[in-house]
C-alpha cells in the first residue's frame, strides 16, 4: 500500500537565471554583470522534471512503483504540472498452504500538482489524484473451490499541505512536504488520519 512508504521525489528544476560578462572596448571582461532578458512565451529554463521511485519488501510483502512528473515554473513563486504513477504490491502469509493465498494490488494514479512559495522558502502545495485500483485476492467460487477474486475500484484524492525548501549549496535544495487527503474516500489506498503523504525531494537548477 502506498501509505506504508516514504516517497523520494527527485525533482530537477530548471529555474535559474543566467548571468553574462560585459566586455569593455578593449575586449577584456569588465566587472559588471547583466542578467539575460526575460524570454517571452515558453522558456525551457522553467521546465520541471522529476519523479518518485518506490521499492519495499520483507515479511512476505513486496511493493514497487514509479511516478514521473513534469511541470512548469509559471512565476517565480508558482509552479504546476502533471504526474502519472503506478504501484504494484503483494502480500502472502508465509504460513499459508498455497501460493494462491497471495494478495495482489495494482494502482494507476494520474495527478495534477501545484506549489506556491508564500514566504521565502516556505511553500504550500496541492495534488489532485485519481486512483484506479485493481485487486486480486484469494477467495472461493460458487462451487466452494479456492480461486482468485478480481475487483476494480476508483478513488479521488485531494491532498493539501505545506513544506520547506532547504538550500544545500549552489543551485541544489532539498524539499520536505507534508500533505493530507481532505476527501478521505471510502476506496482510498491511504489511511485515515494525518499525515498521509511525506515527500522528500531534491531540486537542482541545471
Amino acid at each position: 500500500m502506498k501509505n506504508t512508504l516514504l516517497v523520494l521525489l527527485l525533482c530537477l528544476g530548471f529555474t535559474y537565471a543566467s548571468a553574462q560578462d560585459v566586455y569593455t572596448s578593449s575586449g577584456k571582461p569588465g566587472y559588471q554583470k547583466q542578467m539575460k532578458k526575460k524570454k517571452k512565451g515558453y522558456d525551457p529554463d522553467k521546465l520541471i522534471l522529476g519523479g518518485g521511485i518506490i521499492f519495499n519488501f520483507g515479511d512476505g510483502m513486496l511493493a514497487a512503483g514509479l511516478s514521473p512528473i513534469v511541470g512548469y515554473r509559471i512565476t517565480d513563486r508558482f509552479s504546476a504540472g502533471v504526474g502519472l504513477g503506478y504501484l504494484y504490491s503483494q502480500f502472502r502469509d508465509p504460513s499459508a498452504p498455497s501460493k494462491i493465498f497471495t494478495y495482489r494490488e495494482h494502482i494507476l494514479y494520474p495527478s495534477l500538482w501545484t506549489r506556491f512559495f508564500v514566504y521565502k522558502n516556505f511553500f504550500v502545495s496541492a495534488i489532485g489524484e485519481y486512483d484506479v485500483i485493481f485487486q486480486h485476492v484469494p477467495g472461493y467460487d460458487n462451487m466452494g473451490n479456492l480461486t482468485t477474486l478480481k475487483s476494480k475500484f476508483d478513488n479521488t484524492c485531494l491532498f493539501v499541505g505545506a513544506g520547506y525548501k532547504f538550500p544545500i549549496g549552489g543551485r541544489v535544495s532539498m524539499l520536505l512536504d507534508v500533505q493530507y487527503d481532505v476527501l478521505q474516500g471510502a476506496n482510498s489506498p491511504y489511511p485515515q488520519g494525518f499525515p498521509t503523504l511525506i515527500h522528500i525531494g531534491f531540486a537542482a537548477g541545471l
